[in-house]
């Protein structure tokens, strides 16, 4: 997989989408926030999906590097913006859901797609 720029960019598409429909009195932030977690993680997701491309890694062993940094799902613009710690942590893991997701469908083609109310 070389397309980094188009996985990246279909990302950030839906968080746009997720933050219009789960936090929209807060979207602005939300969005703020979810681009911050993807670019501090941006290098590692590209080693791990890169790996994950070539059959180095299998998909649980990617789910669970990019799970391992859960730490960067710090969602400070909302928070400060007012929006409780928990709809704020909620909204975080789910864009990390996404992010997996989006990358294995992009790699292996059958990752289901993410329904933020069920996440």
């Amino acid at each position: 997989m070389q397309d980094f720029e188009g996985l990246f960019k279909e990302i950030e598409q839906q968080i746009v989408s997720l933050a219009e429909s789960t936090v929209s009195n807060y979207k602005e932030e939300a969005i703020q926030d979810a681009r911050q977690m993807l670019a501090d993680m941006k290098a590692d997701l590209i080693r791990w999906t890169a790996l994950l491309a070539d059959n180095q890694i299998k998909i649980n062993e990617f789910e669970w590097l990019v799970n391992s940094n859960k730490e960067l799902v710090k969602m400070k613009a909302l928070e400060n913006a007012g929006l409780a710690a928990a709809r704020s942590s909620a909204f975080g893991f789910t864009v990390m859901n996404m992010v997996i997701d989006t990358a294995i469908r992009k790699v292996v083609g059958n990752a289901p797609e993410v329904n933020p109310i069920l996440t």
